[in-house]
């Protein structure tokens, strides 16, 4: 989505690790494909949010969002859209990061009109 690679691989795996949580065992199957649809059918949204919060936006601020500078981002947009209230619950029972789910919720959900 940016070509930024300089994002945090062990950060990714341990989100993704509490992310994937989300997945119910009927998506496990197809769930590559299930993101690759909302890739590109979301594209276009993805992109705004990553070209404006995400590393070398205008409104990059790592600090308190850095969910916009890793790639996982994307699995977490497509669990907001698809299953909220069960990635929030898994989120605050796994992590200590509650605001900064909040706060990228609020970006993608919110934050992408005109700037």
């Amino acid at each position: 989505m940016t070509g930024h690679t300089g994002f945090d691989g062990d950060l990714s795996q341990e989100l993704l690790a509490v992310v994937l949580k989300c997945v119910s065992a009927e998506e496990q199957d197809g769930y590559v494909r299930q993101l690759e649809v909302f890739v590109e059918e979301q594209g276009e949204r993805l992109s705004q949010l990553y070209g404006k919060y995400g590393p070398g936006g205008p409104f990059a601020d790592e600090d308190r969002c850095y969910l916009t500078h890793q790639p996982e981002g994307i699995v977490v947009c497509e669990r907001l859209d698809t299953v909220p209230m069960w990635l929030t619950a898994v989120w605050n029972d796994e992590t200590d990061a509650e605001s900064t789910l909040e706060r990228f919720t609020k970006l993608w959900r919110f934050g992408l009109g005109p700037s």
